[in-house]
């Protein structure tokens, strides 16, 4: 099969970012399809399209610049950027199915419009409950263009032939919105190969690290986008609370960088309990895992925010390292089932700062959890058993 990818935001394994396109094209490619992933070059301004050959299958990139840290008017001019120049792009390429994945949700205009000009089906994958959490969070507030919003994710589901949901509340969001079109849960993936790695003695950022660690008799971290809807001062609030026999790390860039070091600056905590690192790639990761004692997950006390099948959280089913959420959701059902984990509540106070000692300090619990995410991350949740499930999706077989 000819397949066309679209995906905004494709990121190789050793960019910044989730890879799950590219894990997934990669065994598409290996299954004997024809892969062409068509996206958007973020940091690299040039003319045309840009053709590269990864991995057994082609990327087409685009100049599309692109920041957490952009406002409003320049992200709509990103995704209309992005809209028009792949609408064009895949319609010029030969191809029997497309599959596209949001976000953001203007990707689904590019794939109505190859679905009425090329008479070829699509499946649309849904990352987000989208527009449901940018009106929770009042970015968009103008009533007509909530409408709009509404009126193209109907569209969009309405003329798929399948929809992929990340996970089970986005399923029950598309539902809710269109019931007609069959959907799959398939959520974000563990891919076990890339931790627990040999450590490298020469390493900057494991140097780095560690220096860290033997600061603290336990870390815990986080990594990922510093945005609003990730609510670290609710992270960087637990960290008030240790007398440093925990460290607490902030690994990842984003708008909300500068006005949380000067929070933590206010709460006597940066440099001291609380750390700030750039961003690692997936390549890297690896070492923070191994190093570190606990992952964290963190969101805005919003429930459209609870669907959300961050990379964070199957990042460390991989690694086998314990995870703590501040938030409801199916996440929360998953570490209440297997106690992988720990939930504390979403503005901390010392209670919840002592619920998280004791876990990581309790040998017998610890140890428990340890093994219970790495269960999840080399059987639920392994991408292969993922893949098998979205390769059916595509060739149009039945689950």
């Amino acid at each position: 099969m000819r397949l066309i990818y679209l995906h905004q935001y494709f990121r190789k394994p050793s960019m910044n970012g989730g890879i799950r396109s590219y894990e997934f094209a990669k065994r598409l490619a290996a299954s004997k399809h024809d892969v062409v992933v068509v996206t958007s070059d973020n940091e690299n301004v040039f003319n045309g399209w840009k053709i590269e050959q990864l991995d057994g299958f082609e990327v087409h990139w685009v100049s599309v610049t692109y920041d957490n840290s952009f406002g409003f008017l320049r992200r709509i001019w990103s995704f209309f950027k992005f809209l028009v120049f792949s609408s064009i792009h895949i319609c010029s390429l030969k191809s029997d199915k497309l599959f596209v994945t949001s976000t953001p949700l203007t990707v689904a205009i590019p794939a109505i419009i190859y679905k009425f000009i090329k008479r070829k089906p699509y499946v649309f994958e849904v990352r987000d409950v989208w527009p449901e959490v940018p009106i929770a969070l009042g970015v968009i507030k103008n009533k007509f263009l909530i409408q709009v919003a509404f009126f193209l994710e109907k569209l969009a589901y309405k003329n798929a032939t399948h929809i992929v949901a990340l996970s089970p509340d986005m399923r029950n969001s598309v539902l809710h919105r269109c019931g007609n079109t069959p959907v799959t849960v398939i959520s974000n993936a563990a891919d076990c190969h890339l931790f627990n790695l040999p450590l490298l003695t020469d390493d900057v950022l494991l140097r780095e690290l560690k220096n860290i660690k033997n600061k603290h008799q336990k870390v815990v971290f986080y990594t990922g986008t510093l945005g609003v809807v990730n609510n670290l001062r609710s992270f960087i609030k637990l960290a008030s609370y240790s007398n440093s026999e925990i460290g607490f790390v902030i690994i990842g860039q984003g708008k909300e960088e500068a006005e949380l070091k000067k929070y933590a600056t206010d709460l006597s905590v940066l440099d001291d309990r609380l750390y700030f690192l750039p961003s690692v790639n997936k390549n890297q990761l690896s070492f923070v895992h191994s190093t570190f004692d606990m992952a964290t997950s963190t969101v805005l006390p919003i429930d459209a925010l609870y669907a959300n099948s961050a990379n964070k959280v199957f990042d460390a089913f991989a690694a086998g390292t314990p995870l703590l959420i501040n938030h409801a959701g199916w996440i929360k059902d998953l570490i209440e089932r297997t106690d992988c984990g720990l939930v504390i509540n979403n503005s901390p106070t010392f209670d919840d700062y002592n619920v998280l000692k004791n876990f990581l300090f309790s040998g017998e619990r610890y140890e428990k959890a340890r093994v219970a995410s790495l269960d999840l991350g080399s059987n639920e949740y392994n991408r292969e058993n993922l893949f098998k499930k979205l390769i059916a999706v595509i060739e149009g077989e039945k689950k």
